[in-house]
Parts: C-alpha cells; structure tokens; sequence
C-alpha cells in the first residue's frame, strides 16, 4: 500500500462534505492530473478500498461510466464514524438513476468554487435545514457563502418551459423581499446563479426577468473560464464574480 497523498485526503474530504460521487472527469479536474494519471490512481483507490464506484445506466451517453464514492477505508481515513458509512453507501447504491445528470452539474459547480476561492459554507439541497428551517417554497441545488459574497445555485438542464423556471426564480425574490432571507443569513449577499444550456435559453428567460439579482450564464462557458470572468448575465448588464457587489451596465 502505497502512502496517500494530500490530494488524496482533499478528495475523501469532498466527497464526504460537498459532493457524495464525483466521475473521473470532476476528479481529475480536482487533482489537476492528466486523464493517464487519474485512471490509475483511481483503479489503486478503488482496489484498496479507499473509494468505490457505481456504474451509470447503459446508454448512449454514458456506457458504463462509473461515479466514485467513498469506500469504507476512506472514510474511516478522514475520522467519519464507522457506524454512519452503511447509510452513506446505501443512498448512493439505490439514487435514481435519472437525477443523476443534475446531481453532477451542481457538483462541477461546487468543485469550480471551492478550487477557485475559499469557501466558507455550502448548504447542500438535501442538507434539513431546506426542509425544516425555509419556508422557501423550493428547494434549491446549493447555497455557498465564498470569498466574494453568497450565492444560490441552480441548474438547469433546459427540461423545463421558462415559464415554470421564472415562478421558482420568483419564489426566491419573494423570498428575499419578504426579509425571511435576512432573518436566516443575517448580513449576507443575495444573488441567484443560474446555469443553464445555451445562450438561446438563456434569452428566452432574460426576456421574463424582473431582478437584477438573477445572474445568467451556460454551463460549458462557467466551466470553460475563470471563476472571477465577466460571463453572468443579468437584467441590466454583464457581471463578474467574485464581488457581487459590484454591478456593471
């Protein structure tokens, strides 16, 4: 058995607080590595027992694809209790596999920020405080509070009609409005990031939009650049992370 790496334990730490599975594609992006490199040191994890995977459904776009997770030994590497790992492991064996897709977008997401500038929380959507704390009406993909301010995450896979999108944008300008969102994060920013699939989607929204706190921008472009690029859309201009407070027209 060879010694583990810095990396390593930065990867364990992830999946176990950020993001439960990551596929090889979000984990050398992590590590930084070449496609060789990651393979190698993944099958090694994996047949030490550090991580397991699951196989993604057999289709067009994902044949035999796996996800990783933690393995019990990797878990126990980072001081998780041994009693909680079955329940960890179980909810990932038996997710949906039709969530999968959305689930892995609010994961590149995740990993953008938290290798682009320090993070200091993330509420992840399936985190109690959504459903026993918010009267939301929603529940979000993320909330993260990061060097640059807060932000909501969603992502949108362009599955649905803009105008169900635009009632759950709204539903978060209510929610703000209504001072439910102060009361909760006292002091923080208030932006919605809104990732979606094409600039042609997003125009069809642009155009029902009424806040100037709803910011714009594909996946593939949020991904492709630096966090901090002015690539965010919004009502009355083009914006850049990480000051949210600094508006541009």
């Amino acid at each position: 058995m060879r010694q583990l790496q810095e990396r390593h334990f930065a990867l364990f730490r992830t999946l176990a607080e950020h993001c439960s599975f990551l596929t090889r594609r979000q984990i050398e992006r992590l590590w930084t590595l070449p496609t060789n490199t990651t393979n190698k040191e993944l099958l090694r994890l994996v047949s030490e027992k550090y991580l397991r995977r699951r196989y993604r459904g057999n289709n067009f776009s994902h044949f035999q694809t796996p996800v990783y997770y933690l393995g019990e030994l990797g878990w126990q590497m980072i001081g998780r209790p041994s009693d909680a790992y079955r329940q960890y492991r179980v909810q990932i064996e038996r997710r949906a596999e039709r969530g999968l897709e959305h689930t892995l977008g609010i994961h590149d997401v995740m990993l953008k920020f938290l290798s682009g500038t320090p993070v200091k929380r993330i509420i992840g959507s399936e985190d109690k405080l959504w459903q026993e704390t918010i009267d939301l009406g929603i529940i979000p993909d993320a909330w993260i509070q990061f060097a640059g301010g807060e932000v909501f995450i969603e992502v949108d896979r362009g599955t649905e009609r803009p105008s169900v999108v635009v009632k759950k944008l709204d539903k978060y300008v209510a929610f703000k409005n209504s001072g439910r969102y102060n009361n909760l994060f006292p002091g923080c920013g208030f932006k919605i990031l809104f990732f979606t699939t094409t600039e042609m989607r997003i125009e069809s929204l642009e155009h029902v939009t009424t806040s100037d706190d709803i910011w714009y921008c594909t996946m593939e472009e949020f991904l492709r650049e630096p966090l901090n690029h002015e690539h965010w859309f919004a009502l009355y201009g083009f914006y850049a992370l990480p000051d949210l407070r600094k508006e541009k027209v």
